[in-house]
């Protein structure tokens, strides 16, 4: 896989992902609520974090030029699952956060408005 293929993907997981808090926070939140009331939160957690942060360090080590974002954001992406992998506390703490129902929605939505800019402008970055 090209270089810029993964920022591609990476891309798209982000700019999809911050338009689905948007559009579905109420899923967002049930997710993570299920996972925190899980037996593994920190596993649940770290499963959706490490996979993407893994494949962009593993073949997207740019140091220089604009590119230098995707492996910074593989790099916090491994770093936050591996965190929550190895301190199973840290999952508990963080998924309680966000509240519960319309609070909940909220937080979610207005996280994904947040990261909607910066994951758009990956996108053009990617394809340019």
């Amino acid at each position: 896989m090209s270089e810029i293929g993964i920022e591609r993907l990476a891309a798209l997981v982000l700019l999809l992902t911050a338009l689905s808090h948007v559009t579905a926070p109420g899923a967002w939140a049930t997710l993570f609520e299920r996972i925190r009331k899980s037996a593994a939160p920190g596993l649940a957690t770290a499963a959706l974090h490490l996979p993407l942060g893994l494949l962009i360090i593993a073949f997207h080590n740019v140091w220089d030029g604009p590119a230098v974002i995707f492996t910074l954001i593989g790099w916090a992406l491994t770093l936050k699952g591996s965190l929550h992998l190895l301190f199973p506390l840290l999952s508990v703490r963080s998924l309680g956060l966000p509240g519960e129902g319309d609070k909940a929605d909220r937080r979610y939505q207005l996280a994904g408005m947040l990261m909607t800019p910066p994951a758009a402008a990956l996108m053009w970055l990617a394809w340019s």
